[in-house]
């Protein structure tokens, strides 16, 4: 089996801030990235270790699995985040640092259309970039899609 993951450093930037990094993601064999609904919008930015990085602002993708028919929404949303203390090991990590996970499901459609979607949530504080990032997956497609990045989430590169 090919477990060469695929990794897409996720930059964004404005004409203030110019060009600052936000996640570095490592897509399982057979996942592509793709530019979301809206464009990333960078709110503020701060430097550590030698690098910029967005320390505020929002950018949403699509992760898609073209042989299944799979896609789900990706909104990454980051915020400035004080070092957090040393945390309990947690059932989650990215890029080691304990993650929390939730799950939601929301009503999405138009009203004579409506129909379940799932949310998964992983939230965690980086303490090398003094941020907090949230990834949000969303959409229709089977609980293996999900699974799969959720595991791709320990490769995920935040600092």
């Amino acid at each position: 089996m090919n477990t060469t993951f695929t990794y897409h450093t996720i930059a964004i930037g404005n004409s203030i801030f110019g060009n600052a990094r936000l996640i570095e993601l490592g897509l399982p064999p057979g996942w592509e990235l793709a530019p979301g609904v809206s464009r990333p919008e960078i709110i503020a930015a701060h430097e550590r270790r030698g690098l910029l990085w967005v320390a505020a602002g929002d950018a949403w993708y699509v992760v898609y699995r073209p042989e299944e028919g799979w896609a789900l929404e990706l909104a990454i949303r980051t915020r400035a985040a004080p070092s957090p203390p040393p945390a309990a090991p947690a059932e989650y990590a990215v890029h080691g640092h304990p993650a929390t996970l939730s799950w939601k499901t929301r009503r999405r459609g138009l009203p004579w259309n409506r129909h379940d979607v799932t949310f998964m949530t992983l939230e965690f504080t980086c303490p090398h970039t003094e941020r907090r990032i949230s990834l949000e997956f969303s959409g229709w497609c089977p609980p293996e899609g999900f699974q799969q990045m959720l595991e791709a989430a320990q490769r995920w590169r935040c600092h």
